[in-house]
């Protein structure tokens, strides 16, 4: 943690975003920076296709415009996490495999928004986007924490 904060004090965007490391704290710190951006492709994506698309339509609809914005932002997560956070290759699988698992650590994450979207969204009729925000720092820590266990866990 007392690297982390170093870190930041100097304003060392290098260090930060960039170099390799194995440093736990500055590998969160980096992924809920890159978790971010995935965030605004995935929010964006979502309210596009919910508003344009599928004109608010409840019920499959919404479900449909998530796994369309889910899949728009597991390709934005996965590539920028392989810049930024993950930089070494994982030891249990190649380039293909390491994206497909990725991508089922994922899904989990989706299943716990749909439970979330059709819980919150269609039993009790709160708006599709505050539930989609309040499953979407839950998935983050699910996302980050099974990534880093199952695909980057150092022997």
């Amino acid at each position: 943690m007392k690297e982390l904060f170093s870190l930041i004090r100097r304003l060392d965007f290098k260090g930060l975003f960039y170099q390799k490391t194995d440093n736990i704290f500055i590998q969160f710190f980096r992924y809920c920076f890159v978790g971010g951006i995935a965030t605004v492709v995935e929010g964006g994506a979502l309210w596009l296709i919910q508003h344009f698309l599928f004109r608010e339509a409840a019920g499959f609809f919404v479900f449909a415009a998530q796994a369309i914005a889910f899949i728009l932002g597991l390709i934005a997560n996965f590539a920028l996490s392989k810049l930024f956070v993950f930089q070494e290759k994982s030891e249990k699988t190649n380039a293909a495999g390491e994206f497909v698992a990725y991508g089922v650590i994922g899904v989990v994450g989706l299943g716990i928004k749909w439970l979330m979207l059709w819980g919150f969204n269609t039993m009790l009729g709160w708006h599709y986007m505050l539930v989609w925000l309040v499953a979407t720092v839950l998935v983050l820590i699910w996302n980050y924490a099974a990534r880093r266990i199952l695909l980057y866990r150092r022997k």
